[in-house]
């Protein structure tokens, strides 16, 4: 392989000392979202508990924030309620609870031992204060999970309490959630997960059916479903979820979770904007820095708009990552999960921010195929940036860059064995796009061959898909430039089962179909192009192609 042999010395000369940041692979966690601020509705519940009827009040609202994953705001409407009835137990509950987060991956044990510490100086002290057997329940429930032992041992005993908890009042619907998602946090990853997703889904539904204004049902159908193979199951919640909790960044955002795994762009983008809105409105009426704006629902609206062919916009998108990185201190955590309060929770500081830049910078350059506006470019904020480069090098016609290219990936690939296999896709990828370049199609297809076998051991995408460029959608694109079109329809097609509806592979597909004589299979991707970007930017060549090509 010729391009694997370059010196060292020209990864230095073409594209620069530039200091490189590997990204972690995607999760289907979160890393970080926040809440709107406000007293706009959160959804409804009903949560009888011992106490003043003004604290109960405080409480639901800290229970409301807690379905809706608003921590900060839990633990201050828990903290109000406890004002004005220091005898209120569960309100010390929901206070301990707000600081296990087992969905986004973190807890602080010791603020929720604090917290119970506050109620009573030991468990049995603690549970004497409770009024009623329930209420004891749920705090026995919640001292299990706070207990001795590590997480893998606390976590699953804390399901199983809840579980006891749901059996011994099984028209407790709150109880029904919260053994939920106390299900969802013990899940294995992968395919492993679905009977897991099953239960948990089921249990959020039935809720769902008997109270449709629930914010903590529909928000779990969504992560019980946030999986391939039954993001469908999820789209009934998702239309709703919104709607129910309008004052929740996190809850404006999780629909976009089955939106996006159906391709249904529109509706994706419009809740992922709300959602970004809403957290620049929580930090700023919190007094939070530009650091705890939602940046995680901004990378998703940004490639969103790009489906829709809205590249102005995910310009837009990218400048509100710059702007927030101007001021950002480097002490600064990003994402929304570090809060004013500290015992919440921190986020990965401001090299997360550059991560994301760097991928959003790359998905625009390759979405929108302005490979022009790299060909001065001599840096890269990780390797998802590093390989569009080398795909815009491709396209150029600047073989150097790309053997350059190749080789940074190659050293990504060593130095960073968690993301290892993304990095070894994008790798192969681009060593077939420089093969194929240099006129060896054979030896080109053999990479893109191993390339498409490391990606179908990644679970299918639940978001913004990885790698940044599918090696099955180009397969489908070297195969048409071969002259092999019905080949190239089915690679789309494949892609198409990945990732429904992602619109350069829809558009690969009207273009393969039309040249392998398939009139009316092209006919129809062309047509959903054109749905797709029924609003993007004017003036843009797909446009134009694709309204000749269906005769308007």
């Amino acid at each position: 392989m010729h391009a694997r042999g370059l010196a060292i010395a020209l990864l230095v000369i073409v594209l620069g000392a530039a200091a490189v940041y590997w990204p972690s692979p995607p999760s289907s966690g979160h890393a970080g979202h926040v809440s709107a601020a406000g007293a706009a509705p959160l959804g409804t519940i009903r949560f009888p508990a011992s106490g003043a009827p003004e604290a109960h009040a405080h409480f639901l609202r800290g229970v409301l924030w807690l379905h809706n994953f608003g921590y900060e705001d839990a633990i201050d409407a828990f903290r109000e309620a406890q004002r004005v009835d220091p005898g209120f137990v569960m309100a010390y509950w929901g206070e301990a609870l707000a600081h296990s987060q087992p969905l986004w991956f973190h807890e602080d044990r010791d603020a929720a031992r604090a917290v119970l510490a506050r109620l009573g100086a030991s468990r049995e002290a603690r549970t004497a204060r409770a009024q009623t057997a329930r209420e004891r329940a749920y705090l026995d429930a919640v001292e299990t999970l706070f207990g001795d032992g590590s997480l893998a041992v606390r976590g699953p005993a804390y399901a199983e309490a809840m579980a006891r908890l749901v059996a011994a009042y099984p028209d407790d619907d709150e109880a029904q959630v919260f053994h939920a998602l106390a299900i969802l946090a013990v899940m294995p990853s992968g395919d492993a997960s679905l009977p897991y997703r099953e239960r948990a889904g089921a249990l959020a539904e039935g809720v769902f059916a008997r109270n449709q204004e629930h914010p903590g049902a529909a928000h779990l159908i969504l992560h019980a479903y946030d999986h391939g193979a039954l993001a469908h199951k999820g789209l009934g919640a998702a239309r709703v979820y919104a709607r129910i909790a309008p004052a929740a960044s996190h809850a404006l955002h999780m629909p976009a979770h089955a939106f996006v795994q159906l391709g249904l762009w529109e509706e994706a983008a419009a809740t992922d904007l709300k959602s970004w809105e809403a957290s620049v409105a929580w930090a700023d009426a919190r007094g939070h820095s530009v650091a705890l704006r939602d940046f995680h629902s901004l990378t998703w609206l940004h490639y969103e708009w790009t489906q829709l062919g809205r590249f102005t916009d995910a310009l837009t998108a990218l400048r509100w990552v710059d702007d927030a990185r101007a001021v950002i201190k480097p002490t600064d955590e990003v994402g929304g999960h570090h809060y004013a309060d500290s015992a919440i929770g921190r986020g990965s500081g401001p090299e997360a921010l550059r991560n994301d830049r760097g991928s959003m910078r790359a998905r625009y350059v390759i979405e929108s195929e302005r490979w022009f506006e790299m060909r001065d470019q001599s840096t890269f904020d990780n390797v998802d940036e590093l390989f569009a480069l080398g795909m815009s090098a491709v396209k150029l016609g600047d073989l150097p860059r790309v053997s350059a290219a190749i080789g940074q990936l190659q050293e990504a690939a060593r130095q960073d064995p968690g993301n290892r296999e993304q990095t070894a896709i994008m790798l192969l990828e681009l060593i077939a796009m420089l093969e194929f370049a240099q006129g060896r199609p054979t030896e080109a297809f053999t990479a893109l061959r191993n390339a498409v076998t490391l990606q179908d051991g990644m679970p299918k995408p639940i978001g913004r898909p990885y790698p940044v460029k599918g090696a099955d959608e180009l397969f489908g694109e070297l195969s048409l430039q071969a002259g092999r079109p019905a080949e190239a329809v089915a690679w789309f097609e494949r892609t198409l089962t990945r990732t429904p509806n992602r619109s350069r592979a829809v558009l690969g597909l009207a273009r393969a179909a039309a040249q392998a004589g398939d009139v009316e299979k092209s006919r129809q991707a062309y047509e959903q192009f054109l749905a797709n970007w029924r609003n993007a930017d004017p003036d843009l060549p797909e446009l134009q192609e694709a309204r000749t090509a269906v005769g308007r």
